[in-house]
C-alpha cells in the first residue's frame, strides 16, 4: 500500500514527463494525454484530499489549491476546443504547464508536509483511498472518452472528508 504522497507525486512526475514530451514533439496525442491525466488527478485530489485539508489543516490553502485546479480545468476546456495545429495551441499548453508546475511545487513543499504534520494518522490511511478512487475515476473518464466525451473537468465531492468512510 502506497501513501498518498507517493501516489500524488508519481502523478506530478508523470505530468513533468508529458509536458516535456509535448514541448519536444508538439504531438496532439500527448496533449490529450496530459489533459486526461490532469483531469483524473484533479478530480481525485479534490474529492479525497482537499475537503480533509480544508477541515483539518488549512482552509485558505485548500481554497487556493481549488482555484489553481480550476485554472487548469479552464485551460483544458480551451485546449479541447482548439485545433491542435492552430497558433495558440502550443502557447496554451505552455500556460497549462506553467500553472500546473506552480501548483505541484506548492503541494509538494507546503500542503503535503502540513498534512503529515497535523494529521499523520489520517495521512497514513489516505493512500489506499486515493488509489481506489483514482481507478474508478480513470475508468469513467476513459469510458467517456471512448464514446467521444471530453474528460469531465468538474467534480462534486462524493467522498467523506475522512479516509476509510
Amino acid at each position: 500500500m502506497s501513501d498518498f504522497i507517493t501516489l500524488l507525486t508519481a502523478d506530478h512526475r508523470r505530468f513533468e514527463e508529458l509536458f516535456k514530451q509535448f514541448d519536444e514533439t508538439g504531438d496532439p496525442q500527448v496533449a490529450r494525454q496530459v489533459c486526461l491525466e490532469l483531469s483524473i488527478h484533479a478530480m481525485v485530489e479534490e474529492e479525497m484530499l482537499y475537503g480533509l485539508y480544508s477541515a483539518k489543516v488549512d482552509n485558505a490553502g485548500a481554497a487556493e489549491a481549488r482555484a489553481e485546479h480550476q485554472e487548469a480545468k479552464d485551460l483544458i476546456v480551451v485546449l479541447e476546443g482548439m485545433d491542435p495545429g492552430s497558433d495558440g495551441f502550443a502557447a496554451t499548453m505552455t500556460q497549462l504547464k506553467e500553472s500546473v508546475m506552480h501548483h505541484v511545487r506548492e503541494e509538494e513543499n507546503e500542503m503535503f508536509p502540513k498534512v503529515l504534520e497535523r494529521i499523520p494518522d489520517t495521512a497514513a490511511m489516505l493512500g489506499a483511498d486515493i488509489a481506489a478512487r483514482r481507478v474508478e475515476v480513470e475508468a469513467q473518464m476513459r469510458a467517456d472518452q471512448a464514446v467521444g466525451m471530453a474528460p469531465s473537468t468538474t467534480s462534486e465531492p462524493t467522498a467523506s472528508p475522512e479516509p476509510g468512510r
